[in-house]
Parts: structure tokens; sequence; C-alpha cells
């Protein structure tokens, strides 16, 4: 089984601002390796449902976020721009599944550090009569490639979105937004845990996925 990873930052474990997310801020470093830590976790879960060749595409800003030696050995790296899939680069109809790992909600809605690829210099796009962000252009183009999306990671605003666009693909909230700049966080260990797990059941055949746990409330 082939299994290709296309990995954000925004919607990593742990990460709700700029400085976690972009080069030259005080807690870049530190987003990177959570980023990797995310990766890991996906991979783990692949590789226990049986894959045997996973290609990972760093899909976040100059995309050269994720490095190397953080990765589990299992898996090739796609590093660096410009690209001509761009955040889906590398992926063919060879693939079996396309997982998404990071991912944010579109521009406009009330997630963390939600856009649509370029801050808010593009804020409305549209799709088969439906906004659109890039989500839902990630999943059409796996699916004009003919690879199925099984799994995304991310916030409870960009796994609703995943659901809005195709309620067969297994989510995985890791945050849940209170603002674009603010999320109620799950502790790492068990996030990362839902990863491996919510992958390996998206990669397994088998019963149709529990629903993801729902959101916290929200303090009086």
């Amino acid at each position: 089984m082939r299994i290709y990873i296309s990995v954000d930052m925004e919607g990593i474990t742990g990460l709700v601002d700029a400085d976690d997310v972009q080069p030259g801020g005080r807690d870049y470093e530190r987003g990177r390796a959570m980023m990797a830590e995310d990766v890991n976790a996906a991979v783990r879960g692949a590789l226990a449902a049986g894959a045997a060749d996973i290609l990972v595409n760093d899909a976040h800003g100059p995309m050269r976020n994720l490095l190397p030696e953080a990765l589990h050995p299992a898996v090739r790296l796609v590093r660096g721009r410009p690209k001509q899939l761009g955040m889906l680069e590398g992926l063919t109809g060879e693939y079996d599944a396309a997982l998404c790992v990071g991912y944010h909600s579109r521009a406009g809605a009330l997630g963390v550090l939600s856009h649509s690829f370029m801050g808010h210099e593009i804020e409305d796009m549209w799709l088969d009569g439906r906004p659109v962000g890039e989500i839902g252009l990630a999943h059409a183009t796996a699916a004009a490639l003919g690879v199925p999306v099984v799994a995304l990671t991310g916030d409870d605003a960009a796994c609703a979105e995943m659901t809005e666009w195709d309620a067969s693909v297994v989510t995985v909230p890791v945050k849940y937004a209170r603002d674009r700049f603010a999320a109620e966080l799950r502790p790492e260990a068990e996030a990362r845990g839902a990863i491996e797990e919510a992958v390996a059941r998206a990669l397994t055949p088998g019963p149709g996925p529990p629903p993801p746990p729902p959101r916290p409330p929200r303090p009086p």
C-alpha cells in the first residue's frame, strides 16, 4: 500500500499564532518540531495499517519546515519550492490513499490561523458553487487523480470543513478554535495517539469511523 501525506502547519497540535508557523517567529523552531511529531504519528498509523511506501510533502509556506532528521525513517520527503502541484506535489494515481495533516479552515471561517493560500490576499474562492479553501481544493485535486483522501488532522473548524466536502474522511481535531489566534489544545500525547489510531483505522477496511470527540463546552 502506497500512502501520500500532505502536511500543512497551521493545524498542527499546539500551534495557534503566526510566531508558531512563520520562519523567524519566536516559536517557529518549536512549531516545526511539533509538525514533525504530528507527521510521525500519522506515519506510525499508516505503517500499522500495512503501508509499504510513504511519501511526505512539506506543504507549508517556504515548504522547508520539516527537518529530514526529525522524521520517521520509513518516509521519503519532498521539500522546498517551487513545485508544480504545490501542496500536493508528488501525488499520482499510483497512490492508494492521501492524508492531510495539520490543515486549517478557509479564509473567512472562524478557525485557528484560517486563510486560503496567502493570508488576506485571497479571500473568496469557489468550487462547484461552494466557497472553498485549501481543504476543498486538495480533496478535489486528489479525486481528479483518482486518490481518495481518507484522513485529515487540524482544528475542529478544519475537521468540520472537510466533513462538509466528504463525510467519509476520518477527521482528528487536535485543538478547538476559540478565535483565529486562540484555541483549547488537546494534550500532546492524546492528540498524537488520536492521529495514529485514526490513520490506522482510515486505512484498514471495516465499519465506518466513529464521530470525533465533541467540542469541549465554552466557559461561562
